[in-house]
């Protein structure tokens, strides 16, 4: 039977598998990214965006999957969509029962409704459920296993762990009206690099990078497709689902609210990127991982800074290296290949402000977590530590000078006090 996995590509430092781009993210930074998005919903219909995104990526990358691999048999492609969606951390389902008219399906574990509900509870009884992206990625799936045109299937969830079922589950069906959806973004505008290590530093960026991107860091039957690791749970997400997401609300935003609206998703997609690095980067420091793999290399506070960009250039978001390092004062780091440039300049082209929001607000967290939260002694990654740390007058500041969706060759970022 075969698989859909992907490989780790070290030219442009992220996993591709069947064309799309996968990167390592966890249950804080999704769940959090999707409830910042939906916190635009007063302003611009950002529900079908959520859908729609993961529709027209999952339909491109299983449609490839199939044809380059001459999987013509529906029972084998279904079991492909299944065990890629739980090798991803997605979850775990059936779609034994789906014909080309559609279907139930039943999962038995989803990574945003139970990921949602432990980090923000239950949803209110006017909040609709929050697996928007499995409906979209079961829509796409659905599409390539039957070739049917993109657009022709919808997908409703039915229910879900943050309604206080116990089960989640989903409904396809024909869409009444086919929907006009675009292709993916795929790869978008790529560079070539080389990963080295610095020689600042006794932190091996080469080993940190081999050793991480053996691991085997999957779902499983036995783990119901979650990934349970660094004390978070982790995805293989595509990176185009988050920028497609991310930027379609931009555009929205500035289309409905003109400048103010550009001003207010910069504020809101940094500042997920910010969240995304105190939970997912502190959350390896305080890992066993991070003690057994990267401390006996960490001699000084600045290692913890290298050691930690070591690990995200084994995450798939391109290539992070230390400029310029000020102790508790400033960070400058580059990112070459950043999975951000690459799928906006590819969809939009050039852009009038930077847009790289996750590395922004991620370098951010790196300064806040070592230099003003101290991770070193292991305190606890509650919201409140959380609030302590952005009201805490050595809080840093960060701004991005470069940035390739503007004309620049580099994406670069700038933490200061």
């Amino acid at each position: 039977m075969k698989q859909l996995r992907g490989n780790f590509d070290t030219q442009h430092n992220t996993y591709i598998a069947a064309g799309e781009p996968l990167i390592f993210h966890c249950h804080h930074y999704n769940t959090f990214l999707q409830a910042t998005l939906e916190d635009t919903k007063d302003y611009i219909d950002i529900y079908p965006i959520l859908v729609d995104s993961a529709q027209e990526i999952t339909y491109a990358q299983m449609l490839q999957c199939f044809t380059e691999n001459h999987v013509t048999d529906i029972a084998e492609r279904k079991q492909i969509v299944e065990d890629f969606f739980m090798f991803c951390g997605y979850g775990k389902f059936s779609l034994e029962n789906l014909s080309a008219d559609g279907g139930k399906v039943i999962s038995e574990a989803d990574h945003y409704s139970y990921g949602w509900k432990s980090k923000f509870g239950l949803r209110s009884e006017d909040e609709p459920m929050v697996s928007f992206f499995t409906r979209g990625f079961l829509a796409g799936a659905m599409e390539a296993i039957f070739h049917l045109p993109l657009g022709s299937m919808d997908c409703k969830q039915l229910t879900c762990y943050t309604k206080n079922d116990n089960e989640v589950s989903f409904e396809l069906y024909k869409a009444a009206k086919s929907k006009v959806l675009l292709n993916s973004p795929k790869q978008g505008k790529t560079q070539n690099y080389t990963l080295n290590n610095p020689h600042n530093t006794g932190v091996n960026y080469l080993g940190i990078r081999e050793a991480l991107t053996n691991m085997p860091i999957e779902g499983t039957p036995s783990s119901k497709g979650m990934i349970d690791a660094f004390g978070v749970l982790l995805t293989r997400m595509y990176s185009n689902y988050y920028c497609q997401t991310s930027y379609r609300m931009l555009k929205k935003l500035e289309n409905t609210m003109g400048a103010d609206g550009l001003i207010l998703a910069d504020q809101l997609l940094t500042e997920a990127g910010h969240v995304c690095a105190f939970n997912t980067f502190g959350g390896i420091m305080e890992s066993a991982e991070w003690n057994g793999l990267i401390k006996p290399m960490c001699q000084t506070r600045e290692d913890w800074v290298h050691g930690i960009v070591a690990v995200v250039n084994a995450f798939g978001w391109g290539f992070w290296e230390i400029l310029e390092l000020e102790p508790a004062q400033k960070l400058v780091v580059r990112v070459t290949n950043g999975y951000e440039s690459n799928s906006y300049l590819q969809t939009f082209g050039k852009s009038s402000i930077p847009i790289s929001f996750l590395a922004k607000g991620g370098t951010k967290g790196i300064m806040n977590l070592i230099y003003n939260g101290d991770i070193t002694t292991q305190p606890s990654l509650t919201d409140e530590y959380y609030a302590e740390i952005c009201n805490s007058p050595k809080a840093f500041s960060v701004r991005q000078t470069k940035c390739r969706a503007m004309g620049d060759n580099e994406d670069v970022f700038e933490v200061y006090l």
